[in-house]
């Protein structure tokens, strides 16, 4: 069976690969970008790793399995994938600790100005404003969607004394069939301290300190967060680890130009 891999590679797990019989790797030099391979690379590739599918993967007549190393798989589309009967797998769960470190990261980084802390010390400023000593423990987080990224920035929030409050379209759930690190998320849905519905958004975003959003791109998804919502935040920061378009880049603009958020 042929692997081929078009990513960086983890040396430890790659040698464990090689240590399973009956398995030949090949690797390329990973580009992060959707490209053509040669026809003689790609032919009789039976697994392929990589975030993005080769321009020629036509010509892959052998490929049964494509492993993304991200969660969202919108490149995979229109592919014909199941038609030739392939197989595609994500990453869903693989990014849920480093995306939630990140939004803890974010919020202490806004509520302290972290950017102006670290201006001050590179040009040996002495400020004692003690807007750099706020705290995030005690405020409020909403997070709109409950998925593994929410999860994790519950528990992480929830372990540093905030309030977590989430929205979601159809409740909360046991989540015990999908990839979580051992010792993290929320299996259970036992954390959030309120669970709002959509048709309560009004309520759940104005008594916001921080607005996290954790839902995937789709069609009903992409432009949600709108001038209705950003006015609804009354100051409130905006968070998106999700894509870019689930804001309205027009609104978002008129909230940062006149304050809303």
């Amino acid at each position: 069976m042929k692997v081929l891999i078009d990513m960086p590679p983890h040396n430890f797990y790659l040698e464990k690969l090689r240590t399973i019989p009956e398995i030949e790797i090949t690797l390329v030099e990973a580009a992060e970008v959707e490209r053509e391979l040669p026809k003689d690379l790609i032919k009789d590739c039976d697994i392929l790793f990589s975030t993005f599918l080769p321009f020629n993967h036509e010509e892959m007549d052998s490929l049964k399995w494509i492993q993304i190393s991200s969660a969202g798989y919108r490149q995979l589309l229109g592919k014909r994938l199941p038609e030739r009967g392939i197989i595609a797998s994500n990453a869903l769960g693989v990014f849920d600790v480093p995306i939630a470190e990140w939004n803890i990261s974010m919020m202490i980084n806004l509520a302290r100005d972290m950017k102006q802390m670290i201006y001050n010390q590179n040009h040996a400023i002495w400020d004692r404003s003690p807007k750099f000593q706020n705290e995030i423990r005690g405020k409020t987080v909403g997070i709109w969607g409950y998925g593994g990224i929410g999860r994790e920035t519950a528990r992480l929030a929830n372990a540093l004394g905030m309030q977590v409050h989430v929205m979601t379209r159809n409740g909360l759930s046991e989540r015990s069939r999908t990839y979580t690190v051992a010792g993290t998320g929320d299996v259970t849905a036992a954390l959030p301290d309120r669970v709002f519905s959509i048709s309560s958004r009004q309520e759940f975003l104005s008594g916001l300190d921080f607005l996290v959003l954790a839902l995937p791109h789709t069609k009903e998804t992409e432009g949600m967060i709108g001038e209705a919502e950003l006015r609804c935040l009354k100051g409130a920061f905006v968070l998106n680890p999700a894509r870019g378009a689930l804001i309205q880049e027009g609104a978002l603009l008129s909230a940062l130009s006149e304050g809303w958020i």
